[in-house]
């Protein structure tokens, strides 16, 4: 334990430097002295957080592990702030490493110790993503109510569509007057309150698409009041984004205000340099927002890009689920760069899409390789539905390459039992059916598709 008490002495900014090197020298060693252990448990904590700064998760997961077997038995008593700090790095680190048991039980280990609700935020927040990764939306959803309703903020069970359209008519008369330079020189936000809140908030409206998509309109309008009244924060930006969504959409239908605001919502994401925040932000703005105004093939790169961020920053969830979206891109890119005289496939891009977005074209057999490849990627990191979706277009795109074979996927278990996929059953149908020349099951199918469906709500008309 010399190397130990030598280093002791090391100015701090030398001792982060060579953190990774002191540790893989120490652990060699056998430290019995109890107060030593913990120095040295201090010093694996280090460790693990800045290899998680470094995106390094499976570097992290090691060294919060060897800190906590460094720890006395009654830690949480004796170094409860050590304590809460390592089980949170490693569940940090284990939830992006994929070991999700031991995320678990590092998370409900805070929350089951932690003494205040503010010693909690950061596992509540931790575990939600948890539970959304898991397809276990409903339990995430519920979940951030609880811990909006012990910050103080109620949630209603439900909202009438003429309220959440009157509530985003009140926000869309004050942020019409805003410009750009407005938003970014307002007030930070202050209050830890308010920050914890739209942190939470602008998490749920993620969730809330999957489990109660009537609700998506308050949520969204509820981060922006936050933000109009008390400042802006990094979390301003995914609220502002999430608004913007819901402005394009089928019941408010204001596409130029949609994209205007995304884009602010942008440029307010560079000014706080959150690039944590840069996948979700892309998988809204890309996939939802500027592809009825951006070229198509400029979107596909824009995904791409959010893609490998959010692989770099261990969002793993949201990187996985921008996949699908890119795949239909490129799949479009191609279609419509063989029949770009086709009115009707025009339309089914998008009815805003402009000409430039059919000046591109991909390799289909490229494209179902780089399909294989997010499949294998959905394997190991055990997501299923996903892994549903990527099925799909891993069909489609074999269909569109043989022009022959019939659809396996509406018999499929899984499929039929999850309702928000049913859509994409049919948009699937669509695509094959068109490319093989069958229009009257292409109208047929079209006509089956829900009027206010995200996925094939444009095929008619």
């Amino acid at each position: 334990m010399l190397l130990y008490h030598a280093m002791q002495e090391q100015p701090e900014h030398n001792l982060d430097s060579s953190i990774f090197i002191i540790i893989e020298q120490i652990k060699h060693g056998d430290a019995q002295d109890p107060t030593l252990r913990v120095k040295i448990a201090e010093l694996n904590y280090k460790a693990a957080s800045k290899a998680m700064g470094n995106s390094n998760s499976a570097a992290a997961y090691l060294y919060a592990n060897a800190a906590i077997k460094l720890l006395p038995p009654d830690h949480w008593e004796s170094h409860y702030d050590l304590s809460r700090n390592i089980f949170l790095v490693l569940g940090n680190a284990a939830l992006a490493d994929r070991h999700l048991e031991m995320a678990t039980s590092a998370l409900d280990e805070i929350l089951c110790k932690g003494k205040s609700l503010n010693d909690k935020l950061d596992a509540y927040y931790l575990k939600i993503s948890l539970l959304h990764g898991c397809q276990k939306v409903k339990e995430a959803y519920d979940t951030t109510v609880d811990v909006l309703l012990q910050l103080g903020e109620h949630v209603p069970e439900e909202v009438e569509p003429a309220t959440a359209v009157k509530m985003v008519a009140n926000i869309q008369a004050k942020l019409s007057k805003m410009a750009e330079e407005d938003l970014m020189s307002m007030k930070k936000m202050e209050s830890e309150l308010h920050y914890s809140l739209m942190r939470f908030l602008s998490y749920i409206c993620f969730i809330a698409y999957f489990v109660k998509p009537q609700m998506l309109k308050w949520f969204a309008c509820r981060t922006v009041e936050l933000t109009l009244e008390h400042g802006i924060c990094k979390y301003s930006a995914l609220g502002l984004m999430r608004y913007a969504s819901v402005l394009g959409g089928k019941l408010i239908h204001q596409t130029d205000e949609s994209y205007r605001v995304g884009k602010m919502a942008l440029k307010l994401n560079e000014q706080f340099d959150a690039t944590d925040l840069v996948p979700c932000l892309h998988e809204v703005y890309y996939a939802l927002i500027a592809v009825h105004v951006e070229p198509l093939q400029s979107c596909a790169d824009m995904l791409k890009r959010g893609f490998e961020i959010g692989l770099s920053v261990g969002d793993i969830r949201t990187a996985l689920s921008m996949v699908s979206c890119l795949i239909f891109y490129l799949l479009l890119i191609h279609l419509v760069s063989l029949v770009h005289k086709s009115l009707t496939l025009i339309y089914f891009v998008s009815p805003y899409t402009t000409e430039h977005s059919i000046c591109f074209g991909m390799n289909l057999s490229a494209l179902k390789k780089e399909c294989d490849y997010q499949m294998r990627l959905k394997d190991s990191q055990s997501r299923p539905m996903i892994k549903m979706y990527m099925s799909a277009w891993h069909e489609t795109i074999s269909s569109l390459i043989s022009r022959e074979g019939s659809s396996t996927l509406s018999s499929s278990d899984d499929a039929s039992r999850v309702k928000e996929f049913s859509e994409t059953l049919i948009l699937h149908g669509v695509l094959q059916h068109f490319w093989q020349g069958h229009y009257s099951r292409v109208l047929y199918l079209a006509e089956k598709s829900s009027p206010t469906s995200g996925e094939c709500g444009n095929l008619t008309g």
